[in-house]
């Protein structure tokens, strides 16, 4: 537990420290007697020493044995180091500035930023293959390590352990950086801002549970990232606190490659998913991408959603739409992971690198949309074929949200 310290204590910290910050006390220079102290702040000379060892606890002043204390060296922040001429915040998103999550992440850091002087650098990964994309996150992250305009960056990190070397060139240079959406690599520790994806999967999937369902199938992907390992666990807690045994028979993997021919995919899958025996009455998805797509597959295949199969997302994509969407979806607050996000990289950017950092979790609540009810067990049991191809629109009551 923290110490709690006297407000006359804590007025002669601030006052030293202002002395520090405004140059009156210079580094090297011995900190004035006790004695000076006192009179000057008005207090006891016990009071002065309480202060003078929080401030040397903090880094403000060193104080060898048998020495008067003197003011401590601190590293330049990056506000210091920056170039005056101009100034910006690189920004490394994911999958471009055309997906409803990265536009929002955008108006966050917009909405953050109060200085008009202070310019934002936009950029995503490009390229025809996974390692093309991965040396434009490397080109991108050594152009700001090198440019002394930069003031810090926010990123979507895509490259693990790979491009790991730029980011600890981002860091030798003192720019600060600011993960978002997935930690930061192993054997990097940094400031991150995100969802919590265990906690807001266990709701979605305990909706499902509320509802009567207890075959329930998990579909992730095969991004080995921390937001998809959670999101699986999330599942898998929602199974095991509500006594349901976790069935590896009902775990899927949307296995989109490089093409990123959805469709084919989902179809794919709802074979899969109907071939089980003992079918599952419900999908709980990793993202909407995979739930919307598995969605419409469902629908073509004659499987009536929510009727025959409740279908559940992860990110809230559909919110825009005036009438919110037909995807029951755990929603990410996008807005606001990238104002905080641009909130702690701009005050990393003035205090430079800390001893500890910083990572930031925000709920996504589940918002229901009409694509989940309650358990029915008219289905479908037999394995589908390409030929049983119904034109089954979607329920009016979807459209009415």
């Amino acid at each position: 537990m923290r110490r709690q310290h006297s407000p006359l204590v804590l007025a002669v910290v601030r006052g030293v420290r202002s002395q520090i910050l405004d140059g009156i006390l210079t580094h090297g220079r011995r900190l004035p007697s006790e004695r000076e102290l006192s009179l000057q702040f008005h207090v006891s000379r016990a009071v002065v020493r309480k202060a003078v060892r929080i401030l040397e606890d903090e880094g403000d002043i060193l104080h060898l044995p048998n020495c008067r204390p003197v003011v401590a060296q601190k590293d330049q922040s990056r506000q210091e180091l920056a170039h005056p001429s101009y100034r910006y915040l690189g920004i490394w998103i994911w999958p471009n500035m055309g997906d409803y999550g990265a536009s929002m992440i955008i108006k966050g850091v917009q909405r953050a930023v109060k200085d008009p002087s202070l310019r934002l650098m936009i950029s995503n990964a490009v390229g025809e293959d996974w390692d093309s994309r991965l040396a434009s996150e490397r080109e991108f992250l050594k152009r700001i390590a090198k440019d002394p305009h930069a003031l810090g960056v926010i990123t979507w990190y895509l490259g693990a352990e790979g491009n790991q070397p730029t980011l600890q060139a981002l860091r030798d240079a003192k720019i600060p950086v600011v993960f978002i959406d997935r930690l930061p690599p192993k054997g990097f520790e940094a400031d991150y801002v995100g969802t919590d994806n265990v906690g807001s999967s266990r709701q979605a999937v305990k909706h499902l549970i509320d509802l009567g369902h207890r075959r329930i199938a998990y579909v992730t992907n095969l991004d080995d990232v921390s937001a998809v390992h959670e999101r699986e666990a999330g599942y898998r807690q929602a199974l095991d606190i509500a006594g349901i045994e976790f069935d590896p028979g009902l775990l899927f993997t949307y296995a989109v490659g490089e093409d990123d021919h959805y469709e084919p995919e989902a179809r794919r899958l709802v074979e899969a998913i109907m071939a089980v025996p003992d079918p599952p009455t419900a999908v709980c998805a990793v993202n909407d991408t995979a739930a919307l797509t598995l969605y419409e597959a469902f629908t073509s295949k004659g499987i009536q959603v929510p009727g025959q199969m409740s279908v559940v997302g992860f990110d809230g994509l559909l919110r825009w739409l005036p009438s919110g969407g037909y995807l029951t979806s755990a929603c990410q607050s996008f807005e606001r992971i990238g104002e905080i996000a641009a909130e702690l990289l701009l005050e990393r950017s003035h205090s430079g690198t800390p001893i500890s950092f910083r990572h930031v979790l925000l709920d996504a609540p589940l918002s229901d949309k009409g694509s989940t009810g309650r358990v029915s067990r008219a289905l479908i049991t037999k394995p589908l074929n390409q030929e049983d191809t119904h034109d089954v629109s979607k329920p009016e009551s979807l459209h009415s949200h």
